[in-house]
């Protein structure tokens, strides 16, 4: 197996960001259902996406690190 790369503060900052970017996809994804201007709900989607994007890649860091 080969040895990450990375320092164990910094698995542990994308941990935090992980976890960040996961409460920004959950809210984004909520608000859309209560936002009535259109404009608000289409930003809404693409922060939703944009979040799960990142979430994705975030979990491919750490599933290099096990």
């Amino acid at each position: 197996m080969a040895k990450s790369s990375y320092a164990k503060h910094e698995i542990l900052e994308v941990h935090e960001i992980l976890t960040v970017k996961s409460a920004c996809a959950a809210k984004s994804s909520l608000m859309q259902g209560l936002a009535s201007d259109k404009k608000l709900k289409q930003l809404l989607e693409e922060d939703a996406k944009i979040s799960q994007d990142a979430i994705s890649e975030l979990k491919g860091i750490l599933e290099e690190v096990k």
